[in-house]
């Protein structure tokens, strides 16, 4: 019996006479003499380990070592016995896996808990037209949320009541609020400050300050740049996740929903943002905000579910007591709207049909 060498390179068998001693193994091959201390090598199982000793270099680890001399394996025991401890072996494995696995769960940490408010602070800082780049056509939203609703004074009364908000709101840049003529009690936020309610939300509203409130809350989703935030925190995620694990779990088709606007949920710290934005814009405007509150509780207890969208409550997480939150923030007494514009605005999709 005598031990070989195969260096990893080529298939060559390189018979080899070893030299043990007190720090390592000495032996020479056709390309010259070779010391492995003990400390760089890692045991080979799998190789008959009844009968062999297989070993290979941590730092070359596709070159193996096979010994067969009996006297040779026990004078390796006799100096490094946790190389033939397999005990020890799967112990340090499992010390290593446990390391790696603590360390990558303080990066997830540290990812879950500083991302957020880094996005946030660089949201704010992000230009304005970066949002504008990104803002959906129309053509590319009417497939998903229905066609716009054109009837003429409507349309006017619900640019009076947003104009209020909007200057009340006091930002600097362009939003847009819209209607479209789908059944489904929703409303979307998208990038470059473009807000949509779909009829059903007006249907279903008893009030208007029902839907000033969901106005207001939709406002303050642009002001706060959520959709940017958002962006930067997936894509930030995204990067972490590719570097982790070796993929990325978005893809195109993730990125392809944020580009058309329809990556819909928010968190829900975005989501008690806004709300409180609108609590704000609304006590500036002395709106009496119960009507918001009976509205979340309503759409709360129906589920808010119509159409081929889900319902607002369900792309606008609902956290315990928020009803109560709008009261008990509120200190408005007035209505958006007079009782005859109101009823004008219930009409605003009469033209294009209840369908």
């Amino acid at each position: 019996m005598s031990s070989h060498f195969f260096d990893g390179s080529s298939p060559k068998r390189y018979d080899v006479t070893l030299e043990v001693w007190p720090e390592g193994i000495s032996f020479e091959t056709e390309r010259g003499a070779l010391n492995w201390r003990y400390e760089d090598l890692t045991r080979l199982w799998y190789y008959r380990p009844g009968q062999h000793l297989a070993l290979t270099h941590r730092k070359h680890q596709d070159s193996r070592l096979v010994i067969e001399e009996a006297d040779a394996i026990s004078s390796i025991r006799m100096h490094a016995p946790n190389l033939l401890n397999r005990g020890r072996e799967r112990l340090r494995s499992v010390r290593i896996a446990a390391a790696l696995a603590g360390g990558i769960l303080v990066l997830v940490a540290a990812i879950y808990f500083l991302v957020p408010p880094i996005a946030d602070r660089m949201a704010r800082a992000m230009p304005w037209s970066f949002e504008e780049k990104d803002a959906p056509e129309l053509v590319q939203l009417e497939r998903f949320i229905g066609t716009p609703c054109t009837a003429a004074r409507p349309n006017q009364v619900l640019q009076d009541m947003t104009g209020r908000l909007l200057a009340a709101a006091h930002f600097p840049h362009p939003i847009t609020v819209s209607v479209t003529d789908r059944k489904t009690a929703n409303a979307f936020t998208f990038p470059g400050g473009r807000i949509v309610l779909l009829r059903g939300l007006i249907d279903k509203a008893r009030t208007p300050n029902e839907i000033a409130a969901v106005i207001a809350h939709e406002i303050g989703h642009v002001v706060n740049r959520d959709h940017t935030e958002r962006w930067i925190r997936n894509n930030v995620l995204s990067a972490a996740t590719t570097m982790l694990f070796g993929f990325n779990p978005t893809g195109s088709v993730g990125e392809s929903l944020f580009q058309s606007g329809l990556a819909l949920s928010f968190s829900r710290e975005d989501e008690r943002d806004a709300d409180a934005f609108a609590i704000d814009l609304l006590n500036r405007l002395d709106l009496d905000p119960s009507g918001g509150a009976a509205f979340f509780e309503r759409l709360s207890r129906s589920g808010g579910l119509g159409g081929i969208l889900p319902g607002y409550l369900s792309t606008h997480p609902e956290s315990d007591g928020r009803a109560d939150y709008f009261r008990e923030h509120g200190t408005g007494a007035k209505q958006a709207l007079s009782p005859a514009d109101w009823l004008i605005l219930k009409q605003i999709c009469i033209k294009t049909g209840q369908g």
